[in-house]
């Protein structure tokens, strides 16, 4: 059973381990006879020839499983960035007039950046929504609304989200709404 345990360890070894293995037996499996009495590995290859097939069957086997899981990784991140990008698309281009008229006030700042009322729904939809953020974790804020007028209100900068800018740019649909 002990053996068998140690056996399992070739499971838990990097993908550049696996394929010096592999390749280091599939030598010593596949070379001529005469080139392995070379190296002197000819009395390996008859006496564990059938471990090292194993042992070569397995690396690569192995090599193959991670390469296809590698490949579907990507492929999945590239779908679900390409799905992500449709649906920041759509949910630009359904705004309401509030909304467009705010996104416009950032475009039309030089550093994309408002000072915005905490508490206001449409600034809470697009914080929540990530399309704008507060600029810093920490920010002054002016008592003016306290001492004169609204005491429930607490503005802070927020600066529109760099993915807002660069979809705006780049799609004519949402640079003919932003920008017109």
């Amino acid at each position: 059973m002990e053996s068998f345990k140690e056996f399992l360890e070739i499971f838990k070894l990097p993908p550049s381990i696996l394929s010096a293995i592999s390749i280091v037996t599939g030598i010593i499996l596949f070379l001529p006879d005469n080139v392995i009495k070379i190296f002197y590995l000819i009395e390996l290859k008859s006496k564990y020839g059938n471990f090292i097939g194993m042992l070569f069957i397995i690396s690569v086997t192995m090599l193959t499983v991670l390469l296809i899981m590698w490949s579907a990784k990507k492929i999945i991140k590239k779908y679900k960035i390409r799905r992500l990008r449709k649906l920041r698309i759509k949910y630009l281009i359904d705004f309401d007039g509030n909304k467009t008229k705010l996104i416009k006030r950032f475009i039309k700042e030089r550093d994309h950046t408002l000072e915005l009322a905490t508490n206001n729904g449409v600034t809470v939809e697009l914080n929540y929504n990530q399309v704008i953020a507060p600029a810093g974790n920490t920010q002054l804020f002016s008592l003016d609304n306290v001492l004169y007028g609204d005491e429930n209100t607490v503005y802070i900068k927020y600066f529109l989200q760099p993915w807002v800018i660069n979809l705006i740019e780049k799609e004519e649909l949402l640079r003919k709404k932003f920008y017109e």
